[in-house]
This record gives structure tokens, C-alpha cells and sequence, in this order.
């Protein structure tokens, strides 16, 4: 994975879980859910601003397309 050097905001357990909520919402809204423990798991890491939306969309993509 390309190494980035935009820094993230880390936000707050509290926080996170009510970017997750939406994230889910928004998905649900239109009939989809993430069940891939795998990809739950990296957007929990970029939801509490862990990795940046490039590094979660890089490993999403690899982690689907096997690469």
C-alpha cells in the first residue's frame, strides 16, 4: 500500500460509533450492509480516524479483489 502523508483527526469512541451509525444508515437506506468482518473492521479503524479514506479505500479494494 502507497504510504500517505495526510494525517487523519482521531475522533472519540462516541464519535466513531455515530459516523459508523451513519455509515450504516446511509447503507441500509438504499438496501446494503457490510457483513465482512474484515471490512467492518478497517472502517471501524477509519471511522475513529485511525487511517485516512485512501488507506481504508486500499485495503477495502485489496482485501476484495484478493491482491
Amino acid at each position: 500500500m502507497a504510504s500517505t502523508s495526510r494525517r487523519t483527526t482521531r475522533y472519540t469512541e462516541a464519535e466513531a460509533a455515530d459516523r459508523l451509525a451513519f455509515a450504516d444508515a446511509a447503507l441500509g437506506a438504499v438496501g446494503h450492509e457490510v457483513t465482512d468482518p474484515y471490512l467492518l473492521a478497517v472502517g471501524e479503524r477509519f471511522a475513529r480516524g485511525e487511517i485516512s479514506i485512501e488507506e481504508a479505500s486500499e485495503l477495502g479494494r485489496r482485501h476484495v479483489l484478493g491482491r
